[in-house]
């Protein structure tokens, strides 16, 4: 087998003093998908945050297509709680080099600018892209029509499924070697929301790797090869497509038999 596009070890991170997560060990291999699935405030959201880089791991190594993106090491302690650590330290794992590497995350939450128009939006999306060949603006509105009839709107004058299309618009935009989509149709009325899992899904037959967290285990069947449960800021167990169960056997497998 060729060398993971995305290997994690022993990492471990939170928010100081709180660890939210730890001893993470997670392949991604070229070509594959995966979903993470687990209860809501177990620490799927800030564990995808450290991989982007949004937030710095505490130790363990991520290594996206062999370059190791964060400083290795355990993280020094703060001694001082009224002095601030992050002026003068500097970051174990840097987003902008990880973005420009191609691992491009759709956070939760539709945060985007809310006074930039559409079309301002997708225009600065491409930054990242430095050089690689992805989706063009064409394509982009092809999978998201609203893209294309909203561009001169400002995004705060958008539903929530409209500028959660625009965030994935951009993510794609950015040419990712590796798309990362928080909760993608999370609160979205059920039209929107199967407008937008067909959307990720079409994104997911060419070949696109995904590291997607929903709770929709239907919409994870189709999109992932692997699945890693996450508890209580661990991987909990680790299943193929084809061993995945449904929505009642995997709260069986995180919380034991129920009724």
């Amino acid at each position: 087998m060729s060398d993971p596009a995305l290997q994690v070890e022993n990492l471990s991170g939170g928010y100081d003093p709180v660890q939210i997560f730890q001893d993470i060990d997670l392949v991604l291999h070229k070509g594959e998908s995966i979903g993470i699935f687990g209860p809501n405030g177990h620490g799927k959201t800030t564990f995808l945050k450290t991989l982007s880089g949004l937030i710095d791991p505490w130790s363990g190594s991520i290594r996206f297509h062999g370059e190791l993106m964060n400083r290795v090491g355990e993280r020094g302690s703060r001694k001082w709680r009224n002095f601030n650590y992050d002026a003068v330290t500097r970051r174990r794992m840097d987003p902008k080099t990880v973005a420009r590497a191609g691992l491009i995350h759709v956070q939760q939450g539709n945060l985007l600018f809310p006074e930039l128009t559409v079309g301002e939006t997708l225009s600065i999306s491409s930054g990242a892209a430095k050089g690689r060949e992805g989706w063009s603006l064409e394509q982009v509105r092809g999978l998201f029509p609203c893209v294309a009839e909203r561009g001169d709107h400002k995004i705060r004058f958008l539903s929530g499924g409209e500028r959660q299309m625009v965030s994935v618009a951009a993510g794609l935009l950015s040419a990712p070697r590796l798309l990362i989509l928080d909760e993608p149709t999370l609160g979205l009325s059920p039209k929107i929301r199967q407008e937008l899992c067909d959307a990720i899904l079409t994104v997911r037959k060419t070949g696109m790797p995904i590291i997607l967290i929903d709770q929709d285990v239907g919409f994870l069947e189709q999109i992932i090869d692997t699945l890693y449960l996450f508890d209580h800021g661990r991987i909990s167990g680790r299943m193929t497509h084809a061993e995945m169960p449904d929505h009642d056997g995997l709260m069986a497998l995180l919380f034991g038999e129920y009724h």
